[in-house]
């Protein structure tokens, strides 16, 4: 079984889907939503008033 994790922004989520579905349209698919991420190409929005 291969298992893919990932961290992506909202703006990528259905170009992943989409891939996903060719790939596989049976995958088991699990996305949470994440408050905290460290390191990489993350890039902190400043915090609106």
């Amino acid at each position: 079984m291969d298992i893919i994790y990932t961290v992506i922004t909202r703006l990528e989520i259905s170009k992943l889907n989409a891939e996903i579905t060719i790939i596989d349209p049976n995958a088991f698919v699990i996305m949470n939503s994440i408050k905290d991420t460290k390191g990489g190409m993350v890039k902190k929005r400043p915090l609106a008033h």
